[in-house]
């Protein structure tokens, strides 16, 4: 079904060519190949979550306890944004009577009736069930692998033995990690990247024609995307520091009997960083550069939109 709610949006979407419209594949695209892309690895997914019992004991009950209430709190969160968020974005067409309803597989009358409006909802539902659901859901659980994995590499009380045998445990899931994640990440990345270039597009044009019910929903998903995509970045540079301090631990203090193989995991020191299908770190250094980005095209879509 989602597939072809996305497939029939696409090729809806071809014959009213525009650079807005492009955007706007672009997102869907983009969904689609993280649905294809999480159907391959749900069961790598799972192995990736197991694993993570090897080293529970590391874990102390408060950070346990902390650890559940931050990923309850972060599900109803994105539960309540999945529910809101269809009602958000149906009041700029309910606020203009269905003007800008595009590729909808129900005719939307001028006039605002029961039906109408039965018909608005179900269109947001679905577009943002198949666009941002699995987007989510995604950085959502990667967000907190990463912060759960970080808990367990607290600094706490360990002799160097220990310390040594966990590293041997991190260097294992940052790999596996990487091998299971990070195209997921790559693509999850590049999805809200587009998603906000769409947002910024129509947030300029709403703010010079004064539309203020559009810019109120389309700035609601611009926060939320923001938000996910700080969310994502800030838990991966919390386990890298975490892990990247483990191991200047054990360069300091190693023993003498624990040298050789100490060396030679220091030489995979490489491998202790998080990125996107190897292309970029997931470090604070890309949320600046993120931002950067969006403020440079942002300037630029508005000095053209104005002319």
């Amino acid at each position: 079904m989602c597939l072809g709610i996305i497939i029939f949006k696409i090729i809806c979407l071809a014959f009213k060519f525009h650079w807005s419209i492009f955007v706007t594949i672009s997102v869907k695209v983009t969904s689609l190949v993280l649905w294809w892309f999480v159907r391959i690895r749900t069961r790598d997914i799972l192995e990736m979550m197991k694993q993570l019992e090897y080293i529970q004991a590391e874990l102390k009950y408060h950070d346990f306890q902390k650890a559940l209430k931050t990923s309850k709190a972060a599900a109803v969160f994105t539960l309540l944004v999945l529910c809101l968020q269809p009602l958000v974005l149906s009041l700029r067409y309910l606020k203009n009577q269905g003007e800008g309803l595009t590729c909808s597989l129900a005719h939307v009358s001028s006039e605002i009736t029961a039906q109408s409006i039965l018909v608005i909802l179900l269109h947001e539902y679905a577009s943002i069930y198949v666009n941002t659901s699995i987007t989510y859901a995604v950085a959502l659980f990667y967000s907190l692998y990463c912060y759960l994995f970080s808990l367990c590499l607290k600094k706490r009380r360990r002799s160097v033995f220990q310390t040594f045998h966990l590293y041997r445990y991190v260097l294992k899931y940052f790999k596996v990690i990487e091998k299971v994640m990070s195209a997921l990440i790559f693509i999850i990345i590049a999805h809200f990247l587009v998603s906000l270039f769409k947002d910024m597009m129509v947030l300029i044009n709403v703010v010079q024609k004064g539309r203020g019910m559009m810019l109120f929903s389309y700035g609601f998903d611009f926060l939320v995307c923001g938000a996910m995509i700080t969310a994502v970045i800030l838990s991966a540079e919390r386990v890298q520091l975490r892990a990247n301090s483990m191991r200047r631990y054990l360069t300091e203090y190693v023993p003498n009997d624990l040298k050789i193989s100490c060396a030679r995991m220091m030489e995979d020191g490489d491998r202790l960083k998080l990125t996107g299908w190897g292309t970029f770190t997931i470090r604070k250094p890309l949320l600046l550069t993120l931002v950067t980005w969006l403020i440079s095209y942002g300037i630029i879509i508005f000095q053209f939109s104005s002319k």
